[in-house]
Formats: structure tokens, C-alpha cells, sequence
């Protein structure tokens, strides 16, 4: 069975990016899950693909993330650590995604705090993608601190973002005691 990859026209007149970084961010495009709502090649598989060695990838992931292209975020697993993207220009396709837009972000956050995620999704690595991309957020959960996550919905997180004063910013354990105190735990 044959595959395709959709991705906008407008990339190949982009003269902000160049060349690797074109090459990569339409690698991550193709590897993007619609269920997670971001890309999680290994870099190792990022690097067999496009044939980009180890420390040019690294400038490339830096540029891409700098110029609004992508946001990356690190989740500790059983395997080790793995890099999330998100990817902030030409997803075709998505345009109901929270990640999906026509411009690149800023600063690599978004400024609409009250994103909204477009199906329900139950899953922690879903949820922790959601939250530590989300404007507002500082930091990254620690295994014990994401396994709390499991307690709470997509809407009760959603609800905590939507509490925040614009420009406010919340570690994981004050997002979390946060969470509590909405559910009514104290």
C-alpha cells in the first residue's frame, strides 16, 4: 500500500528556511500522528532518512525551533528520552489542530491561552504534549509528576489554562495543585 504526504505548497517559497531545514520539517511533517498531535521520530531515524549528520541536525532542530517552525519537548520514557514536535507551519490538513497554523508561532509559544484541543484525548503522552506546549507553561513533568495526569480529563486541564491570567506562568507542581483544586482535592 502506497503513502502520501500533503504538505503546502507555500514551503518551497519560504526563503526563511533553507535546504536541511526544509528537508526536516518535511520529515516531520510526514512522521506526524494525528492521534498524538506531533511528530516523535528518533533523531536517529531523522538522520538515516535525510542523511543529515548528528551535529548539523542539531543546528537544523535549533533553527527550525527559533524560527517558529516547530516546538520541541522532551518526555522522559522507559526508553529513555525522546524528543516531541510539534509542528507550527505547513501541516496540511489540520487546520482544527491545536498545533496546525498559517504562521509560525513566536517565541515557540503560542499566545491564544485558551487553545482548545480538537477531539477528546485521554492519553498521557497526549496530554503532556498539550500542557508543556501550552503558553504558560514552564518546565517539564518528571515520570512521577506525569503519572498524576491520569486523575484528570482533557477538559479539567483545559479548564486550568483557561484560569490563567495572561502572561501568567505555572510549573508542573503548581499545574498540578491546581488540577487538585479543581477536582475538589485537596
Amino acid at each position: 500500500m502506497e503513502s502520501y504526504t500533503i504538505i503546502d505548497n507555500d514551503i518551497w517559497k519560504d526563503n526563511n528556511i533553507k535546504g536541511y531545514e526544509k528537508l526536516v520539517l518535511i520529515y516531520l511533517v510526514r512522521n506526524f500522528n494525528v492521534n498524538y498531535g506531533y511528530s516523535f521520530p528518533l533523531r536517529e531515524q531523522i538522520q538515516e532518512a535525510t542523511g543529515i549528520s548528528k551535529d548539523t541536525l542539531n543546528k537544523v532542530l535549533n533553527s527550525l525551533e527559533e524560527k517558529g517552525y516547530i516546538t520541541r519537548s522532551k518526555r522522559e520514557g522507559k526508553a529513555g528520552r525522546n524528543n516531541i514536535y510539534y509542528i507550527n507551519k505547513y501541516l496540511v490538513g489540520q487546520e482544527t489542530s491545536s498545533q496546525a497554523s498559517t504562521e509560525p508561532k513566536p517565541n515557540n509559544k503560542s499566545r491564544n491561552k485558551k487553545k482548545q484541543a480538537t477531539e477528546p484525548q485521554e492519553d498521557l503522552d497526549y496530554k503532556l504534549g498539550y500542557i508543556e506546549s501550552s503558553a504558560g507553561f514552564t518546565g517539564n513533568f518528571t515520570e512521577q509528576q506525569a503519572s498524576l495526569l491520569d486523575n484528570y480529563s482533557m477538559e479539567q486541564i483545559e479548564k486550568v489554562f483557561n484560569s490563567l491570567e495572561e502572561g501568567e506562568e505555572v510549573g508542573p507542581w503548581t499545574f498540578l495543585n491546581m488540577l487538585r483544586k479543581l477536582k475538589g482535592v485537596s
